[in-house]
């Protein structure tokens, strides 16, 4: 959620236009983005941007995934953190899509057991345009 707040009506109001209080308001300055978990995902997975912000997705594979980047909204600076995890087996290879224009190289995912990747994506034009990096 960002952190965006409009307190010229007396009251707090979030990004999304609802109005906030006590624990909301600390929640919308303090608190990080919200995470999806995909355990065991099929062969394909659709991960989304969030409808307003960052989004983090958590994957769990245990077979060979393919993953394509769904959402967005235009005009909008979106964010997704994306968390690979292999399985206690390993040997899960994940492919990214071929269209993300990632700044260097594309993450190398690990395959052994347990490894963790992590990789950042923006967009500012409705999913139109992605772009990547490692991290």
């Amino acid at each position: 959620m960002p952190t965006l707040l409009d307190f010229t009506a007396g009251v707090a109001i979030g990004a999304g236009g609802n109005t906030l209080s006590g624990g909301q308001i600390v929640d919308a300055v303090s608190s990080g983005p919200p995470v999806v978990v995909h355990v065991n995902p099929d062969t394909s997975l659709a991960l989304s941007f969030s409808e307003r912000g960052r989004i983090a997705h958590r994957v769990l594979p245990v077979q060979d995934t393919e993953i394509s980047i769904i959402g967005g909204l235009s005009g909008l600076f979106q964010e997704m953190l994306v968390m690979v995890q292999q399985s206690a087996m390993g040997n899960n290879m994940v492919t990214l899509p071929a269209n993300i224009v990632w700044q260097r190289n594309p993450p190398f995912i690990d395959t052994r057991s347990g490894a963790v990747t992590f990789f950042r994506l923006w967009t500012l034009d409705g999913g139109n345009t992605i772009y990547g990096k490692s991290i």
